[in-house]
């Protein structure tokens, strides 16, 4: 899978490495899927947040979009190296950082190929570190990753480093 090929970037990577849209916005609804190729079955969801702010990308304020996740979401469920995404409930405000799917996302397994695309509009390069989270027991993101922000605990705090890193990475 390509998730392993994510490990180990710096924070500039992390902004600069995939065409990634950055905004801000709130999950509006979250259901699970099984996609199933040829008899193997990959489980995932798919959130749909409501735009309230863009920093970079082609989606507009105030327009629902689609994000597929890596895992499914289910209370009390944790699902190693996606602990961000599994966080995510409806109701939660966030700054998430998907890639826009193209004709070239896809995956192929047992024969079978899935259009990520036919799917959801955008996806998580990984379920850990492209999203940040506000949940009732605080932020929840890779803090390993962004060391600049380990210790932030308010999404504003989130929201002024994110659009420094993308006023830097142009």
């Amino acid at each position: 899978s390509s998730m392993s090929l994510t490990f180990g970037y710096t924070e500039e990577e992390l902004f600069s490495k995939f065409n990634t849209s950055i905004f801000k916005g709130t999950v509006t609804k979250i259901d699970n899927y099984e996609i199933i190729f040829n008899g193997y079955t990959e489980y995932r969801s798919i959130a749909e947040i409501d735009v309230e702010k863009v920093y970079r990308g082609d989606c507009k304020e105030n327009e629902t979009v689609s994000i597929l996740l890596p895992c499914p979401v289910v209370d009390d469920h944790w699902v190693e190296d996606t602990e961000t995404a599994s966080a995510m409930r409806v109701g939660m405000t966030g700054i998430f950082m998907p890639i826009h799917y193209d004709e070239n996302s896809y995956m192929e397994m047992n024969g079978a190929r899935v259009a990520w695309r036919d799917l959801a509009k955008y996806g998580l390069a990984d379920g850990y570190r492209y999203a940040f989270l506000k949940t009732d027991k605080g932020l929840v993101f890779a803090r390993d990753a962004y060391e600049t922000i380990a210790d932030a605990t308010t999404l504003e705090e989130v929201e002024e480093y994110v659009t420094r890193m993308v006023e830097d990475s142009k």
